[in-house]
């Protein structure tokens, strides 16, 4: 039995190694696929579409209800539903009517027919309202933009596109509301804007 002993012992030894590489290697692997899908979407967090962000109609896939900058500006009309409340060569503006009388003003523009910068006025009833929709927006705009700067009043995302996005409380008095502004960084001024 005692000279069977190098032999048994070999052989756990060998097993026990044999494991250890294996958990190594597939630790290495988990951790490097992480990391490239963090590297892919330039963020390390998923933010569901639920409540709020559902109700207006925002995606994980797009900058704002299934449009994106640059997209051709002919999928405006195609993608939102209902009448244009304003319409001319440079934008289009929509409207979103929620069931607590809030509602969401959407004009997006163009450039050489491509969506250039879309500008969304949130008209909400409560102070509450403007902070529930505050705390949904951030979390998702940093989920696909990244980290946010505050300066003017505002919350301020810079995306690895060079896609820009500011959301502004603009609430006065007992008019409530949230201003977003959706547009590439060097693209042109939109009405709004100036």
């Amino acid at each position: 039995m005692y000279k069977q002993l190098p032999l048994v012992i070999a052989v756990v030894l060998a097993i026990f190694f044999a494991g250890c590489q294996g958990r190594k290697q597939a630790s290495d692997q988990s951790a490097d696929s992480s990391q490239a899908a963090s590297e892919t979407s330039g963020t390390t967090t998923e933010v569901a579409i639920t409540g709020h962000l559902a109700e207006l109609g925002l995606t994980k896939e797009s900058d704002w209800r299934g449009i994106n900058i640059g997209d051709d500006f002919a999928k405006v009309k195609t993608t939102e539903k209902g009448e244009a409340f304003e319409s001319d060569a440079q934008h289009v503006g929509y409207t979103v009517e929620f069931a607590n009388l809030e509602t969401a003003d959407m004009l997006y523009y163009q450039a050489d027919q491509k969506v250039s910068a879309i500008d969304v006025d949130l008209f909400l009833n409560s102070r509450q309202s403007v902070t529930t929709y505050q705390n949904e927006l951030q979390p998702y705009f940093s989920s696909r933009f990244g980290a946010p700067k505050t300066a003017n009043g505002g919350t301020t995302w810079t995306g690895a596109q060079g896609k820009t996005v500011t959301l502004k409380d603009v609430s006065k008095g007992k008019d409530f509301g949230l201003k977003i502004k959706i547009a590439s960084a060097n693209g042109p001024a939109t009405a709004s804007a100036k």
